[in-house]
């Protein structure tokens, strides 16, 4: 179930089927294209991206805002942050 009050994205990206590092290395080409402050959801299957996901954020210097399991899939909200 969804955290309460989470923006509706700019973009969805979905990498359902695929595994470690595909979801990350597609993310991060999808936030080089969106502007800043734009919030992307990222759909997997692969459940390491409820670990990777938050730690690629803290790296990256992106606001990580929710990752959680909905059915078979996990979404992950992030924002885009300027460096």
């Amino acid at each position: 179930m969804a955290p309460p009050s989470l923006p509706t994205p700019d973009r969805t990206l979905d990498t359902s089927g695929t595994l470690c590092p595909f979801p990350i290395v597609e993310t991060a080409r999808a936030v080089r294209a969106l502007p800043e402050g734009a919030v992307l959801l990222v759909v997997a299957t692969d459940p390491g991206i409820a670990t990777d996901m938050p730690m690629w954020c803290r790296a990256m210097h992106h606001e990580h805002l929710a990752t959680f399991k909905d059915g078979a899939a996990w979404k992950s909200y992030l924002r885009k942050r300027g460096r």
